[in-house]
């Protein structure tokens, strides 16, 4: 039996975005504040740039403090426009959460579905990236998530 829903049918319109620029500390409060485990991520335009996952903070953390101070060279190359010395960096690796940016941790890669997009076709998008959930774009704008429960509800209702 074939659906007739679409993506915007099913979708959650209330998404909770996360910015690139944001440190990754306050994305880690952001998702303990909302009790998220992922988000997109977007840019000041509000174009949709990648997303992050609680797992991306967890490989973060767990890198060593060279890693964080290669990171924190490559933040403060970028938008400072100067290199400091290797102890000063390795000093700041220790708080390196506050300095280093979504940005830096976020998958570029976004999985995403026009909001005309088929039940079938968003399930099978889905099972063939692994993922699960997936935005809803409407004009290159994010307009909804779709997760594997909300399929399930689709299915069950």
């Amino acid at each position: 039996m074939k659906s007739s829903l679409c993506a915007a049918d099913m979708s959650s319109d209330d998404v909770l975005m996360a910015y690139e620029g944001w440190s990754i500390k306050r994305l880690s409060e952001f998702f303990v504040t909302h009790k998220i485990s992922g988000a997109p991520v977007i840019a000041s335009d509000h174009s949709l740039v990648g997303v992050v996952t609680f797992s991306d903070i967890v490989a973060f953390e767990s890198k060593t403090s060279i890693e964080k101070s290669r990171l924190l060279q490559d933040v403060y190359a970028e938008f400072v426009g100067q290199q400091y010395d290797e102890q000063m960096v390795r000093q700041m690796a220790s708080s390196a959460d506050e300095s280093c940016t979504v940005n830096q941790i976020m998958t570029p890669k976004v999985i995403q579905v026009d909001e005309k997009a088929s039940l079938q076709e968003v399930a099978y998008i889905m099972l063939q990236h692994g993922i699960r959930r997936v935005f809803v774009c409407k004009h290159g704008i994010v307009s909804g998530v779709i997760s594997t429960s909300n399929i399930l509800k689709a299915i069950a209702q």
